[in-house]
């Protein structure tokens, strides 16, 4: 379904934000968009494309090859878009068939396929993905993501967030996970606990966790499907400590930006050479985040929280390549 243009000022720029229905890559777009309406006047139409499949992928690309050849028909109020910017896969060739129907600068917050990284004037990508140095590449640190809302954070809260099963990254244990949960439990009486898993998490850990604060009392269990829009962005703001599994990149950065103490709980990589162990590495290393098991050997404390806001980063190299004059 796609939301009209709305009545703006003339200085506004005309955006259309492409999203696939995946919370983290929508999460992304609309960070960078609400760090430049900060920076300038901004009119946004959200253009929603369907979960992709391996049919609908295949029917993408011969509307792309098609495209090279014939103008897609429909949305003829665009031609006076300024900026198109999505994130995730199935937005890219959507979006490049919308770009060949106007002026605007194509933007998207992830590595492309190889063959359509030409057609985009600026790609964001993280600085895990290794990318290709490019005059349209920028490497951020992470996904870009805003700050959020003013913090208040309780020094005796803390929060866990648990991720799961991804066959193709890590192997998941339960029971490790589950003993890692209480280990911090139990190190940190003093603490009350939020635990929250994800849609990844298998039945087995959350009845496992769940079974696990029946012998500890005042803590609290969220399972992903019961907490509504918003609900992990307000837990960040109250939250001093949290801990987040290796596997779950986004929510480790998302309490990194809300300026959160952040832990991370070990996973079992399936590849030494993965993108992600090699990331959550590197944010160990630079002490942005603290290791489990220096953690609990005593040799780190949790970490103090450090300045990120990349979707700000991103907004500002937006305008500052086409709308300088926005800056000042």
């Amino acid at each position: 379904m796609k939301e009209p243009l709305r009545v703006h000022e003339k200085s506004a720029l005309r955006v259309a934000a492409f999203l696939d229905g995946r919370p983290g890559h929508e999460k992304q777009t609309k960070s960078i968009l609400t760090a430049m309406a900060r920076m300038t006047p901004v009119d946004i139409r959200f253009i929603n494309i369907q979960p992709g499949s391996f049919l609908k992928g295949l029917l993408d690309w011969v509307r792309y090859l098609g495209s090279r050849f014939f103008l897609p028909t429909g949305l003829e109020d665009v031609v006076s878009l300024d900026l198109i910017i999505g994130t995730g896969a199935f937005t890219h060739i959507p979006m490049i068939r919308l770009k060949r129907k106007c002026t605007a600068k194509l933007v998207t917050c992830m590595t492309p396929a190889f063959s359509l990284i030409r057609e985009f004037d600026l790609c964001f990508i993280p600085r895990h993905d290794r990318p290709v140095p490019g005059k349209n590449i920028m490497v951020t640190t992470g996904p870009p993501i805003c700050p959020g809302l003013t913090r208040a954070p309780d020094p005796l809260k803390g929060l866990v967030l648990i991720g799961g099963i991804d066959r193709r990254s890590h192997r998941w244990r339960s029971d490790m996970l589950i003993e890692q949960v209480r280990t911090i439990l139990t190190k940190e009486k003093a603490l009350t606990w939020t635990i929250a898993s994800s849609r990844r998490t298998p039945k087995q850990t959350i009845d496992g966790i769940e079974k696990l604060l029946t012998q500890t009392g005042h803590h609290s269990f969220y399972r992903a499907e019961d907490t509504p829009a918003g609900w992990i962005e307000t837990q960040y703001k109250e939250n001093s400590f949290v801990w987040v599994t290796a596997d779950s990149i986004s929510m480790i950065f998302e309490a990194i930006t809300a300026g959160c103490r952040v832990g991370i709980l070990p996973v079992e990589w399936k590849s030494q050479r993965s993108k992600f162990k090699r990331c959550v590495e590197e944010l160990i290393e630079k002490r942005w985040v603290s290791s489990f098991d220096r953690w609990i050997s005593g040799n780190q404390e949790m970490t103090e929280r450090k300045e990120l806001n990349e979707a700000a980063r991103c907004a500002v190299e937006i305008l500052k390549r086409w709308w300088p004059d926005r800056l000042k």
